[in-house]
C-alpha cells in the first residue's frame, strides 16, 4: 500500500513529506500544461501557477518540476523546483519589489525523477552492513533511521521529501569516534535531458504601463548553461592584513540571530583543543563554567547550565544533544556559546545556547572525515521571488 504523509504549515512556507513510491515513472510521451493566472504584474503581486501532466499511467508516478525564470534583457536566473505529485501542482509566487520592471521567461522542465540520495561509504569495513542518519530540516523537523549497505557499500534513501534544505549525519550503529568518509548525490542536483519544456512569458511594471508587453522576443531560446551544477569563480587578488582563518569562517557561516549578539569563540580551525578532545560532551562541560552533563530519562546526556536545559544548533539548526555523539570533534570548526539569559531564534534563553559549526567548503581539508552533509529539497508552496 502507498503511503503519502504530508506536514505542511503555510504561515511558515515549510513542509516535510514522506512517501513510498512503488513504481517507476512512466516512460510514455508527457502532456504537460502550465498556467500562469495573468501575463502583467507589479511589485508585491503574486503569482499563481497551476500545473498538470497527462498520461501518466498510476497515481503514485512522481516527477520534478523545474522553473528557470530568466530576466530577458539581462538574462539574470532563479531556479525553483516543486515536487509534482498525482499528476498535479499549484504554487504561488509573491514578488518582492526589488525584482525590475521588465519582461521575463518562465521556463518549465519536466524532470522524470524524483528525490532520492545515492551514497558509497568510501572507508567502510567488510563487517558493515548498515548505517544510522539523522535528518534534520529548517523547521526542525527531524527523522531518524537506518539504511542498509549493499555488498559493495553504496546506499539509497528514496523516502525522503523535504522543502528547502537539511542536514544530515550519517554514522556507524556501534561507534566511538565518527570516522566515516562517505560520497552522495542526489538526481535533482546533476545534470538531466528535461523530456518536457514550456515556456511562458510575462511582464512586470506600473499599473500604467499594463497595456505594453515590455521586450517580449519575437524568438526566445532557453538556455540552462549548467548554472545548476556549476559555480566558477574568477580568481581574485586581495592584499589586506592578515586576518585569523576564524575571523573569516564567521564572516562566511555566522548568520541572524546567531551573528546579532555575543558569544564566547572556541576556535577548531587553528587549535587543536577541540580535535583533541574525547567527544564533544567533555570538551563543552570541561571548557565552559556552570556546564553540566546529565542524563536524561531516555538514557541519552543532556547538558544543561544553570539546571536549565541548554539548546543545541549545529550549523544553525536546533538539534537535539545525542547528535553531538555523531560529530567528530576533529570536523568542528567554531562553537560559539550564548550565555544563559541571551537568547537564540526561537530558543528557550533560560539554559543558554551553545551553536556547533563543523568544517565546511573550503574549510574542510582533504582529510577530514566526510559523513554530514547539506541537502537541498523543495521550493515551497509558497515562495518569494526576490
Amino acid at each position: 500500500m502507498n503511503r503519502c504523509v504530508l506536514i505542511f504549515n503555510r504561515g511558515v512556507l515549510l513542509f516535510l513529506f514522506v512517501f513510498i513510491l512503488s513504481r517507476a515513472i512512466s516512460q510514455t510521451s508527457d502532456s504537460l500544461v502550465v498556467s500562469i493566472d495573468r501575463d502583467f504584474y507589479t511589485a508585491e503581486d503574486t503569482i499563481n501557477l497551476d500545473v498538470s501532466l497527462y498520461k501518466y499511467t498510476h497515481l503514485s508516478n512522481a516527477s520534478t518540476l523545474h522553473l528557470w525564470i530568466e530576466e530577458i534583457k539581462t538574462g539574470r536566473k532563479w531556479h525553483y523546483r516543486y515536487p509534482l505529485l498525482n499528476g498535479m501542482f499549484s504554487s504561488s509566487l509573491i514578488i518582492n519589489n526589488t525584482i525590475k520592471n521588465g519582461s521575463y521567461a518562465f521556463n518549465f522542465q519536466l524532470q522524470k525523477s524524483f528525490f532520492n540520495l545515492s551514497g558509497f561509504v568510501k572507508n567502510a569495513d567488510y563487517k558493515d552492513n548498515s548505517l544510522n542518519y539523522v535528518l534534520i530540516t529548517k523547521n526542525m523537523q527531524t527523522i531518524a533511521d537506518a539504511v542498509y549497505l549493499n555488498q559493495d557499500k553504496s546506499f539509497s534513501i528514496g523516502r525522503l521529501l523535504f522543502q528547502d534544505s537539511a542536514f544530515i549525519v550519517f554514522s556507524k550503529p556501534k561507534h566511538n569516534r565518527n570516522e566515516l568518509v562517505i560520497n552522495i548525490s542526489t538526481p535533482l542536483d546533476s545534470a538531466f535531458t528535461p523530456s518536457v519544456t514550456i515556456t511562458k512569458f510575462i511582464t512586470i511594471g506600473s499599473v500604467n504601463d499594463s497595456s505594453k508587453k515590455g521586450d517580449i522576443p519575437s524568438t526566445y531560446s532557453f538556455n540552462e548553461d549548467g548554472q545548476l551544477y556549476k559555480t566558477i569563480l574568477p580568481e581574485v587578488v586581495i592584499k589586506a592584513k592578515a586576518k585569523k582563518l576564524i575571523d573569516d569562517f564567521e564572516k562566511d557561516n555566522v548568520t541572524g540571530f546567531f551573528a546579532g549578539v555575543d558569544a564566547t569563540v572556541l576556535d577548531g580551525l587553528e587549535s587543536n583543543e577541540i580535535s583533541n578532545s574525547q567527544d564533544l560532551f567533555t570538551y563543552l562541560t570541561g571548557k565552559i563554567a556552570g556546564l553540566t552533563q546529565q542524563i536524561g530519562e531516555n538514557g541519552i546526556p543532556q547538558l544543561k547550565w544553570r539546571n536549565h536545559r541548554t539548546d543545541i544548533f549545529i550549523n544553525e539548526i536546533k538539534s537535539d544533544e545525542d547528535l553531538l555523539l555523531d560529530i567528530n570533534p576533529s570536523d568542528v570548526a567554531m562553537i560559539r556559546v550564548y550565555q544563559p539569559g541571551i537568547p537564540i531564534a526561537t530558543s528557550n534563553s533560560d539554559g543558554g545556547a551553545i551553536a556547533i559549526y563543523t568544517k565546511i567548503g573550503s574549510y574542510n581539508k582533504s582529510n577530514n572525515t566526510s559523513y554530514s552533509f547539506f541537502i537541498n529539497g523543495y521550493s515551497g508552496l509558497e515562495s518569494f521571488w526576490k
